[in-house]
């Protein structure tokens, strides 16, 4: 289900990008446009999505084991109330400073340009809102198994900034996609909204009971994935400042690359990973290290099979994708050709990013958040120093080079934590976990 939902996601996203090249090109706008998303996206990540991505589904499941439906409801209720409270007042202080952070997300930006990334920065604020409520709202989706509207709702939001570049690109030009991102983050939450009131028993409301021992225990776990959810957006702010600084385009040719690169992630790596950590979690509950281990070694194998054939299939087969689904306007051959280029290299890493989901997920499901921000954070400085030493030689492709080789470093460094944390549980019978030093 996640997956056939997340193709279709990407199905609307190659619409959606194919619009926006046709009507804008690999140009400045869509530099514009896609580097006013990178801090928006960056504050999101660390304020919420660190928060739910790991702790939220053991707590709440284990509450309705425990205590009772009505704890477990009380506490998504107050999880709710918390990351919207948050994000909306994180979202004005950035809509205020929106003028101070150009020099950080893309200081090789004209005074033009400039204007025009305060302008589309300030809508994006919005949206992350939305999103902050829409998260929340999805993981209890997922504690239910309603994956359809889970699934789903990444598909909407992709039509929404669809609808608003067809309706408004001739009117406020690249402001239009923007205003599109605003309605399709509203679609994202409304879809998920409809989920919980038709097919769960959770009720939306507004609740803060902060002292109680779950909620206490969430922002226990969510601690130390804070430090580790920001990577990945700090990475694409790091890489569109580098790209900034490149020929006109760059920017775009970078965003549009991955989002050909993480089709197969999101099929294959995200899915399952997402899907499988529930039975991850029941395996540990049930304190079976066998069940455990084969769980994770043959969901591992899978994965590791298909986004191999995936990622030669991208380097194939992509320049004749972008070619059709993409070239056309003024999307012209040359833009092809460097996109192509780099898509190719982004390929490199898709099996180790695929699996790094899949292993973060099951060492999630042993109660533990600190060894993955560890590995996260040798990825990044991997990342960092790799694209800064061959993106002179390498130009553009420096980018995909550098993310690449992280992801690569990043894998090895949560098998190692993997095996040990397997190594730990006492019996083949037996998953209780020693004590964590």
């Amino acid at each position: 289900m996640l997956s056939i939902l997340t193709f279709g996601s990407y199905l609307m996203g190659l619409v959606r990008d194919r619009i926006l090249t046709r009507t804008f090109g690999a140009g400045p706008e869509l530099d514009v446009f896609n580097a006013a998303f990178v801090l928006p996206e960056l504050t999101f990540g660390v304020i919420v999505a660190s928060g739910l991505g790991a702790p939220f589904i053991p707590i709440f499941a284990g509450l309705r084991r425990d205590a009772g439906e009505v704890a477990a409801e009380h506490f998504g209720q107050t999880i709710l109330s918390l990351a919207v409270l948050a994000m909306g007042i994180v979202a004005g202080i950035l809509f205020v400073i929106a003028p101070l952070t150009v020099e950080i997300i893309a200081p090789g930006f004209g005074p033009v340009e400039r204007a025009q990334y305060v302008e589309l920065f300030r809508i994006m604020c919005f949206t992350q809102v939305l999103f902050a409520a829409s998260m929340t709202l999805g993981e209890i989706l997922v504690a239910d198994r309603r994956f359809f509207f889970y699934g789903l709702a990444p598909l909407l939001y992709n039509l929404g900034i669809v609808i608003g570049t067809v309706a408004l690109a001739d009117r406020i030009g690249i402001a239009a996609p923007a205003v599109g991102a605003v309605l399709g983050a509203g679609l994202h939450l409304a879809i998920r909204v409809i989920g919980i009131v038709a097919r769960t028993s959770f009720r939306i409301r507004a609740r803060l009971e902060i002292r109680v021992v779950a909620v206490r225990e969430f922002f226990r776990l969510m601690i130390p994935k804070t430090a580790s959810s920001p990577i990945e957006p700090l990475t694409f702010l790091f890489f569109t400042s580098v790209a900034s600084t490149l020929a006109a385009g760059s920017i775009t040719t970078v965003n549009l690359a991955r989002n050909f690169a993480s089709v197969p992630i999101s099929l294959i790596g995200v899915a399952f990973a997402v899907a499988a950590f529930p039975g991850f979690a029941a395996a540990y509950a049930a304190h079976d290290r066998l069940a455990f281990s084969r769980a994770v070694g043959s969901n591992a194998l899978t994965v590791g099979v298909l986004t191999s054939a995936a990622a030669i299939g991208l380097i194939v087969v992509g320049p004749v994708a972008i070619d059709v689904l993409l070239g056309g306007g003024r999307f012209d051959a040359e833009d092809v050709m460097r996109t192509a280029a780099v898509l190719a290299v982004f390929a490199l890493g898709v099996p180790f990013e695929s699996l790094g989901h899949l292993l973060s997920r099951a060492i999630y499901a042993t109660h533990h958040t600190i060894y993955q921000v560890v590995a996260s954070l040798i990825g990044f400085g991997v990342t960092i120093v790799a694209t800064l030493f061959f993106v002179d030689d390498l130009g553009v492709l420096a980018i995909p080079l550098g993310y690449s080789l992280g992801a690569g470093v990043r894998l090895v460094a949560l098998v190692v934590v993997l095996v040990d944390r397997i190594r730990r549980m006492n019996g083949a019978g037996d998953g209780a976990l020693s004590p964590t030093p």
